[in-house]
């Protein structure tokens, strides 16, 4: 996978800026891993299949969003769901409705777009008639890390503030427009294991390898026919890459 250009921060990175940005989260990855912790990826680009830890950077941007939006609105996202999820795992919750129904658009919604948004064009965009602040990356370090939005002299905002803006305001209106009336089934496989695309198209997110939950379908146990059938849709959709426990395991 070729890897777009991104500002580094200063030596060091004494802000602690996230730099890797999981666009589907590290601790969801995980539920996937086998016993050393990896998942089996297939590298499209490459077309090669490999182990990969969660951390690997092929599930990462790499400082396409601001920090205001990875640690504010992002990070509360992906706390309400592992919430969810983990109560989906361990049988305490058996219905997706209410606030975890409202958890559960917001993840997918998030995963979604981030996923097609996870590269810049630029750096920087300019915007006519704002002069900026003439300003050093201490200053700009210290006002992203506080979450704060700023524009240098000239003009010039880091485009990853704008996408870290227009990423919160596209996954409002995709819950809004195309999730609101959502009722999402807990969908259990009796044989076989989920895959995990790159790139989400239908409202399908896997928690674990043979638990998913599935929009518009009853809760309940599918077979293996179902489970290829779910796998087909999702490995079409996959871009770059897609991931699961075990291939093996993976009926398409």
């Amino acid at each position: 996978m070729t890897r777009p250009p991104y500002e580094e921060p200063r030596k060091g990175n004494p802000n602690r800026l996230t730099i890797r940005q999981h666009v589907f989260p590290a601790a969801s990855i995980a539920r996937f891993g086998n016993a050393e912790g990896r998942v089996c990826l297939h590298d499209l680009e490459r077309n090669l299949v490999r182990l990969a830890s969660p951390d690997d950077l092929v599930f990462c941007a790499r400082r396409s969003w601001d920090q205001r939006a990875e640690a504010g609105y992002m990070k509360q996202i992906e706390d309400a769901f592992q919430e969810v999820a983990e109560g989906v795992l361990d049988g305490t919750i058996a219905e997706i409705a209410g606030a975890k129904r409202n958890a559960t658009n917001q993840f997918f919604a998030l995963w979604y777009m981030r996923s097609r948004h996870r590269n810049l064009d630029v750096l920087e965009v300019e915007v006519q008639g704002l002069a900026g602040d003439r300003l050093t990356r201490e200053q700009e370090e210290n006002l992203e890390s506080n979450g704060y939005v700023f524009v240098r002299e000239g003009g010039r905002f880091p485009a990853r503030q704008l996408n870290g803006l227009q990423l919160q305001f596209r996954i409002h209106q995709y819950v809004r427009a195309e999730l609101s009336g959502v009722q999402w089934g807990i969908v259990r496989a009796q044989e076989g294991e989920f895959i995990v695309p790159d790139v989400p198209l239908h409202a399908i997110v896997p928690i674990a390898p043979a638990l998913s939950l599935v929009a518009a379908a009853p809760s309940g146990f599918i077979t293996k026919e179902n489970v290829a059938e779910i796998n087909r849709s999702v490995r079409t959709a996959s871009q770059s890459y897609y991931f699961a426990r075990d291939f093996s395991c993976c009926p398409l």
